[in-house]
């Protein structure tokens, strides 16, 4: 059962921004399976070119990292290349900020 909940605890964490950055930018598909998958496909987009490229340093694997995200948002969600790129960095801090909010409600507790 504890397993469930974190489970669901992480698919909303990692879901819930790319939604809220997908609304604010006016992607044409903002579901919650539409932004389930277009996370899955930019995972998998970057797993194979990560094995493309090896030794790829921390600096030059974030470069590499948003263009690969937005070209799978621009697929699944239906919008331009450049907004793509505006809803991973968006999507990346809220993630950061939905994180920090998550680690110290859990802390107080």
């Amino acid at each position: 059962m504890e397993f469930i909940i974190l489970l669901i605890i992480v698919v909303a964490v990692l879901v819930l921004p790319l939604k809220m950055a997908a609304s604010m930018m006016g992607a044409r598909n903002t579901g919650a399976f539409y932004c389930l998958f277009a996370l899955l496909l930019a995972v998998i987009i970057q797993h194979f070119v990560g094995g493309l490229i090896p030794g790829v340093t921390e600096q030059y694997g974030l470069l590499i990292t948003i263009p690969l995200a937005a070209i799978a948002y621009m697929l699944v969600l239906g919008t331009g290349f450049l907004k793509a790129i505006v809803i991973a960095l968006v999507q990346g801090l809220i993630t950061i900020a939905l994180t920090l909010l998550l680690g110290s409600f859990l802390a107080t507790v």
